[in-house]
């Protein structure tokens, strides 16, 4: 989708203001972005004061050069002044103010989710999420992609989080997680858990940063083809990655995912947990269809957490419960 991006260096910015929540972008991922944003939407509920939006953060991950574009450019404006009317604070979107990173909000969204003390809180959580609409998803674009996804068959949506920057970042975890997670398995073993639970699985979209994978894609689906006939599809089979920014290839992925009767990710992904959370948000009640790899054993999991969870050890408890989730359930069904 065309719109402006200007290098990082180069961003315009309002000096700081006490009076107005803000930051210049948060440099993360899809996920964390969207994060960040839902945090500051949160502290405009909270303090009732005027919050102003960001930039939005593009990096391509190979050269790490790193651009921005506006936020209405990126995301629909008009569900956020909804909501900021809803919660009774007022939000603007000139020229964006504060420090590079936005992790104070980034960490307002993590506090929200794992400590929120009554429904209301939650409900406000949820609304921020659906507040967050790419404005990608409601092009005539995408509605194409999607109808011609879904006609060949697509059975399930698989997230290769195999990359060189998550490989990196997993070794690093591998002695905090002391065998509780297998997070840092390859597309083999990915495929054959995937396939061991569903063995009548013909058909899968795969996402991923696809420059960024150990082995080229025609490796990785001649293997699952060959040994699993199992038929994979990426987002390159269907469009020319190159007219589209690493941003928008992102939104591409999880808006697909979105869509899929089966996701199968990891959780300690900020992408397959918002992913099943969004799910929640739509829904309002408890989401199925989502599973997890990283579950040591042979098969994936699912998972019964709403995307609350990290660990794959809680997201798959069959009997997990959040009281203030499940009021939440309740309150919509009445």
């Amino acid at each position: 989708m065309a719109y402006a991006m200007f290098p990082a260096a180069e961003a315009a910015f309002q000096p700081e203001r006490p009076d107005i929540a803000s930051y210049l972008f948060n440099h993360g991922g899809l996920s964390n972005q969207k994060m960040a944003l839902a945090g500051l939407l949160l502290a405009g509920v909270t303090s009732h004061g005027r919050i102003n939006l960001p930039y939005i953060h593009i990096r391509n991950q190979r050269d790490q050069v790193e651009w921005l574009a506006r936020f209405e450019d990126v995301f629909e404006l008009g569900p956020v002044q909804n909501y900021a009317r809803r919660y009774g604070f007022p939000v603007e979107w000139t020229l964006p103010s504060g420090e590079r990173g936005g992790w104070p909000y980034f960490r307002t969204f993590s506090e929200y989710v794992t400590h929120a003390h009554e429904p209301d809180t939650v409900r406000a959580l949820l609304n921020a999420l659906a507040a967050l609409r790419p404005r990608l998803a409601a092009t005539a674009f995408f509605s194409r992609l999607v109808d011609r996804v879904f006609s060949l068959g697509l059975h399930a949506v698989i997230q290769m989080r195999i990359e060189a920057d998550w490989m990196g970042h997993a070794q690093s975890l591998l002695p905090r997680v002391e065998g509780k997670d297998d997070i840092a398995i390859g597309y083999e073993e990915i495929l054959r858990r995937t396939a061991n639970t569903f063995p009548d699985l013909r058909r899968a979209y795969i996402t991923c940063d696809e420059p960024s994978l150990p082995v080229s894609k025609e490796v990785i689906r001649q293997f699952a083809q060959q040994r699993f006939g199992i038929g994979l599809l990426w987002k390159s089979d269907l469009i020319e990655p190159a007219q589209f920014n690493p941003l928008d290839l992102s939104i591409i992925d999880f808006e697909v995912a979105r869509r899929a009767p089966r996701f199968i990710g990891m959780s300690l992904s900020t992408f397959a947990n918002l992913l099943c959370m969004e799910a929640f948000t739509a829904q309002r009640r408890h989401v199925t269809g989502h599973f997890v790899y990283n579950h040591p054993g042979d098969t994936v999991r699912e998972r019964h957490d709403n995307g609350l969870c990290l660990a794959s050890a809680e997201a798959v408890l069959p009997n997990w419960t959040n009281r203030l989730w499940e009021e939440e359930v309740l309150a919509q069904r009445t």
